[in-house]
């Protein structure tokens, strides 16, 4: 599990440190579930034209559908742990496999068409996520996070990717500037906030990398021309003291 750790420790340094505030025995499978999301996420940036990464999406969509089949991974470290966290939070398979399809936007330059279309981008890409790991927190409890977690990925989404003013240009639909997608992410995190005091405490970790949002959104609102820094010092705290309001 080393392995797995490190590389959302290193790629996905936010969803690694909620972790720590998560049951010990519910850790590992959100670490891997974290770890495959990092993997497939980063495709995109590490090919050189989109039938390559059209190829390995491919690879781990083949893989999801092999593990759901029965198999162990293929070898793969994190496709051996991610068979662990499908089986222990009863993970859905098309949830996973949607998010790989989703990506593959990533590999055009094509803007994304409306609101409806980025909303749903960052539906499958980020609120499942954070609805698969309050599946593997709390299997039972975890519908009740559904709601939220549509509206917290949409925000969280989309504070990361204002930060990114080359991913901005892309992501961001005809006419939709920067300004009106941030009142735009404030509102999703107005609404899932909201909702977040009537979940069962054990599914809040999933929601954690959420709390830093507001500070993403403020930080782009006042550079909109340079990429969205927050100290690892800043963010860590901001989860902390989430968290502690949560005891």
């Amino acid at each position: 599990m080393s392995g797995v750790s490190d590389i959302v420790r290193t790629l996905d340094r936010d969803r690694y440190l909620s972790t720590l505030f998560a049951p010990d025995d519910r850790r590992p499978d959100l670490l891997a579930l974290y770890a495959f999301n990092a993997e497939v996420s980063r495709i995109p940036a590490t090919v050189s034209e989109p039938g390559l990464g059209l190829i390995r999406l491919q690879w781990w969509r083949d893989t999801v559908v092999s593990l759901y089949a029965g198999g162990g991974g293929a070898g793969h470290p994190v496709a051996a742990a991610l068979a662990d966290a499908i089986q222990n939070g009863g993970l859905p398979e098309q949830a996973l496999t949607d998010l790989i399809t989703a990506h593959e936007f990533d590999l055009y330059d094509d803007r994304m068409p409306d609101l409806t279309a980025l909303e749903a981008y960052l539906g499958e890409t980020q609120s499942r996520l954070i609805q698969m790991a309050a599946m593997i927190l709390d299997r039972e409890a975890a519908p009740k996070a559904s709601a939220a977690a549509g509206l917290a990925g949409v925000a969280y989404g989309l504070a990361l990717i204002l930060g990114n003013p080359r991913r901005r240009d892309v992501f961001l639909p005809p006419g939709m500037d920067v300004a009106a997608a941030i009142t735009h992410a404030r509102s999703r995190l107005a609404e899932a906030l909201a909702l977040l005091p009537g979940l069962p405490k054990p599914l809040l970790p999933a929601f954690l990398p959420v709390s830093l949002t507001a500070t993403f959104l403020n930080r782009v609102s006042k550079r909109l021309d340079q990429p969205l820094s927050v100290s690892p010092l800043r963010r860590q705290l901001t989860m902390w003291w989430t968290a502690r309001g949560w005891d």
